[in-house]
């Protein structure tokens, strides 16, 4: 039977921001294209989930869990002898994850709505941590990995996947080439390692830390796959678009800035369209250490 807690502690102002944020304007992008942002993750979920190495009756924990499809193929790789917690900061978010998990009618998962970064879990209750795309918007990402290494039982793995430099996946790099040569500037993506998307897209400044974090024998692997970013060309710069980044740098536009801008993003990703959709690579890291 799934359970969602509704209690949000004190101290996880911290992170007020990404609250904000995944209370109403993520939810939205998200349900929007929901196809999209799956097609974009599920390559890169599942080599999480395979790095993994689960085995029956592991307790595990899933950071950012959202809808719940990494929770949920984890609760059945783990059988009914485990248990998956499924921890997002966005009670919206959660909605269709329960949903989910009923349909898939599991009994051995618990969504709890927490900051991850700050929740007190109890020590040593998890075997293994997972995260698909969840842990690149922690205010305090040193404080959070400690917080998650506690909660795992000494030798316990940690295994996620974050976005590498943007630059590095095709469909990313077409889209700031596009938009710059429009708008005369990039989208503000942040200082480099501020909460967001690329949080950690250096390699070295991650392995410190999570090694700061308590973590040991910290390996990034780069994994490069083809992903869908959308149904057609149309779809594809819709999707862009629609991305908070994209969406700030429109942010006093004129109607024709805006129209140039979509019009670049079409012309782009035209030559990558086919039978299949809007096809480019993307790059992340999948990362893994032990408590």
């Amino acid at each position: 039977m799934t359970h969602a807690s509704e209690r949000l502690l004190p101290n996880d102002n911290l992170n007020r921001a990404q609250r904000e944020y995944w209370a109403a304007d993520g939810p939205r992008q998200y349900d929007e294209y929901g196809d999209t942002n799956e097609a974009l993750f599920a390559p890169f979920g599942r080599a999480a989930l395979d790095a993994a190495r689960f085995q029956a009756g592991q307790s595990v924990l899933d950071v950012g869990c959202g809808y719940g499809t990494s929770t949920i193929e984890a609760a059945q790789r783990v059988g009914p002898s485990g248990r998956v917690v499924g921890v997002d900061i966005s009670a919206a978010m959660l909605q269709p994850a329960h949903r989910r998990v009923a349909d898939a009618g599991l009994g051995n998962v618990e969504l709890l709505q927490a900051d991850a970064q700050v929740h007190p879990f109890d020590a040593g209750s998890f075997q293994v941590v997972i995260s698909r795309f969840g842990t690149m918007f922690f205010e305090n990402p040193e404080a959070a990995f400690a917080n998650l290494a506690r909660a795992l039982e000494p030798g316990g793995r940690l295994v996620f996947v974050c976005w590498q430099d943007p630059r590095k996946s095709e469909w990313v790099a077409a889209a700031l080439g596009a938009v710059v040569a429009k708008m005369g500037r990039a989208p503000d993506l942040g200082p480099p390692g501020a909460p967001g998307p690329f949080a950690f897209a250096d390699g070295d400044r991650l392995t410190r830390l999570l090694t700061a974090g308590g973590f040991h024998g910290v390996t990034l692997e780069s994994v490069t796959r083809p992903v869908r970013i959308g149904r057609d060309v149309d779809d594809a710069a819709g999707f862009v678009m629609s991305l908070p980044q994209t969406q700030q740098l429109l942010v006093g536009a004129d109607e024709d800035a805006t129209a140039a801008a979509l019009t670049g993003l079409r012309a782009a990703y035209a030559p990558y369209a086919g039978a299949h959709g809007v096809v480019m690579d993307a790059a992340a890291w999948l990362v893994s250490a032990h408590s």
